[in-house]
């Protein structure tokens, strides 16, 4: 097989997608190679007996502005999360919200809130100082790591070990709070300006939406790049002749592909469990993160998702999905479903274990000093895209792959 194509995407993941849509916008031709099945990269569900699974647990924050312009958030019909989280507490459960966005526990802020009223102080002038603080102001600023700027800021004690630790941990994969300020700063703008949401019909819809916009003919699936040379793809069936090249591939690939700095790649585990009625009557149903002030168990959050999208279970069935970052990804079923029953405070004896993931490159490392935007383009042909070149995140990849296509436009002189 010998193909000529004017600009070849590597990888049908959400950067690779996002590049292909904006060259398609400015018309100008290309074909995505796609080593997988299927599009989506990271972001792919599978049904498994009626359940809707997502590759890993994730969540969609309608904030984000690149999906804005991408995305049909009508037909996606997301369905929000309660915006707080439920802490485990020993015996006690704590459950802090945002008051302002929602009715649910409000009332009980004041005393759920865990850390003495200075360190609240500090949350509360840390949240109002950054809320105000543009992006672009954010991205210039001197780095350090989310740890030190949450205890710089006051930000520590029972406040930073019950709360923001417990949570961030699962937002970033890593619990040391090692990741970037710039990146901290970026999520919590992000949380106040949106829901963490899920599409009704998962996370894969996402990938879908983009690539339903794409003609088909210029997604070919089940095709393996081996390796770059000069404009040249090189597949098992034959040699693809290319003007341009995007890298979109997963970011080790790339990363060793094209000799970037290497990043250091969080792991996660996801298990989905088919649990029973009681676990709603701890929360009034209502779909809130669970963590665990007290770090009892191996896991690093769950969730009751079909308090959120009932549509991701057959009628009447509870999916819960339960979390675990490094070095407790590899942690035995029976510790996690003991974890789980602290975290609910139900019995989980009889839970069924629906699908485990074993996510091992689930998201690049973020640390300071950190530049949320670096460069897509490698030389005048050759180009990269991925949430590994701006945040760790969907808006990342989304972003990465808009600029790519830009650059790939100026480079043909378009």
């Amino acid at each position: 097989m010998k193909q000529k194509v004017e600009v070849a995407i590597i990888g049908a993941g959400l950067a690779g997608l996002a590049c292909a849509l904006e060259l398609q916008k400015n018309k100008i031709d290309f074909q995505i190679f796609e080593a997988s099945d299927g599009v989506g990269g990271r972001v792919r569900s599978d049904i498994v007996d009626g359940f809707i699974l997502d590759r890993g647990f994730q969540l969609y924050n309608p904030s984000y502005t690149e999906g804005q312009r991408l995305l049909d958030y009508q037909a996606l019909d997301l369905k929000p999360f309660t915006p707080g989280v439920a802490i485990r507490d020993g015996k006690s459960l704590r459950i802090v919200v945002d008051p302002f966005r929602s009715k649910d526990f409000r009332y009980r802020l004041l005393k759920d809130l865990p850390g003495s009223i200075f360190s609240q102080l500090g949350l509360l002038s840390y949240f109002l100082k950054y809320l105000i603080t543009a992006d672009a102001q954010i991205s210039v600023s001197a780095d350090i790591s989310a740890q030190q700027s949450l205890t710089k800021s006051g930000i520590k004690g029972s406040l930073l070990e019950k709360l923001f630790r417990p949570f961030l941990q699962g937002v970033f994969l890593e619990s040391e709070l090692n990741t970037s300020r710039k990146f901290l700063d970026t999520v919590l703008k992000t949380f106040l300006r949106g829901i963490p949401s899920l599409p009704a019909q998962g996370m894969q819809q996402i990938s879908n939406q983009l690539a339903a916009k794409i003609p088909s003919e210029n997604i070919s699936l089940n095709t393996k790049v081996l390796r770059i040379e000069g404009n040249k793809l090189i597949t098992p069936d034959g040699e693809i002749e290319t003007k341009k090249i995007v890298v979109a591939t997963d970011p080790s690939t790339a990363i060793s592909w094209l000799n970037l700095e290497v990043k250091e790649m969080h792991s996660v585990s996801t298990w989905y469990f088919k649990a029973d009625q009681k676990v709603n009557s701890i929360v009034r149903s209502k779909p809130l993160l669970f963590v665990d002030g007290k770090k009892s168990g191996p896991l690093t959050n769950a969730v009751v998702l079909t308090n959120a999208a009932p549509s991701y279970a057959p009628t009447g069935q509870v999916l819960v999905a339960a979390s675990a970052i490094s070095p407790n990804e590899h942690a035995e079923l029976i510790e996690v479903k003991k974890h789980l029953a602290v975290l609910f405070g139900v019995p989980t004896d009889d839970w069924e274990l629906i699908k485990k993931y074993e996510i091992k490159e689930a998201l690049p490392a973020m640390t300071p000093p950190y530049s949320l935007i670096d460069s897509n383009q490698i030389n005048s042909d050759l180009f990269v895209a991925g949430d590994h070149r701006a945040t760790s995140s969907i808006q990342g990849a989304l972003i990465s792959g808009t600029n790519a296509a830009t650059l790939v436009k100026v480079s043909l002189g378009l």
